[in-house]
């Protein structure tokens, strides 16, 4: 297999955010309004203009943070929506970790000539600074998200941009995610070998069952999944 395209969150980092809760909210809200002049009304801005998309569509946060912070009687720049954004995150986030392994395995696919990807959903505006944090941004080949392409897995479209962009050969591809519904079936419905694991952060209606019926190869140990990865550049 020459080409290895990875979900991120779930897949080969372990996270745990809560952008919901009140407490957060009252963070942040209190940081917009005392940097950015944001109002109390904050989060309810914010909630309406996220709920305004629908299906594969996926906004930009910096975006939407922008807007929100406006209408809710502050005011901004776009450089300064940016810094917002990676507030967000920082207030949010519980957990950030690589799972076990999970640079050694980057670093022994890419020594044996693999080519290796994301196709994540996820924000430009932290999920690239948390590439860099956990330093594994230099194995990667390519990096797509989906706030920069504008549409979500399991868009069809997300992934054949990707195919499309790096002229990969789906043959010799292989598509590695926690998710089967965004991640395992739609890969294989572009002819994409794909690979499941079931992890801490996988969706509960997954199950190791259901991704061995769909995928060609499925796991709930990160070990494994490494053993299957390297057997298939060797």
């Amino acid at each position: 297999m020459r080409n290895f395209v990875f979900d991120l969150y779930g897949t080969l980092v372990d996270i745990s955010t809560d952008e919901y809760s009140q407490k957060f909210w009252k963070r942040f809200t209190d940081y917009a309004a005392e940097k950015f002049g944001a109002g109390e009304g904050l989060k309810r801005e914010y909630d309406a203009l996220l709920g305004a998309y629908g299906g594969f569509d996926e906004p930009d946060i910096c975006a939407v943070l922008k807007l929100a912070i406006e209408r809710s009687g502050g005011a901004m720049t776009v450089r300064q929506s940016r810094e917002a954004a990676e507030m967000f995150r920082a207030l949010s986030t519980r957990r950030l970790k690589l799972y076990r392994g999970a640079a050694e395995l980057l670093k022994t696919l890419g020594m044996h000539g693999a080519r290796l990807f994301i196709l994540s959903n996820a924000q430009a505006a932290f999920t690239l600074p948390e590439l860099e944090k956990l330093n594994i941004l230099q194995y990667f080949y390519g990096v797509e998200l989906s706030s920069q392409f504008g549409e979500k897995k399991p868009s069809p479209s997300f992934f054949k941009y990707l195919i499309s962009k790096y002229s990969l050969n789906v043959a010799r591809t292989i598509y590695i995610g926690n998710d089967i519904s965004t991640d395992i079936i739609p890969a294989g419905a572009l002819k994409m070998k794909t690979a499941y694991i079931n992890s801490g952060i996988s969706p509960l209606t997954d199950s190791l069952k259901r991704g061995a019926a769909v995928a060609d190869f499925a796991t709930d140990s990160f070990g494994e999944l490494s053993k299957y990865l390297i057997g298939e550049v060797l």
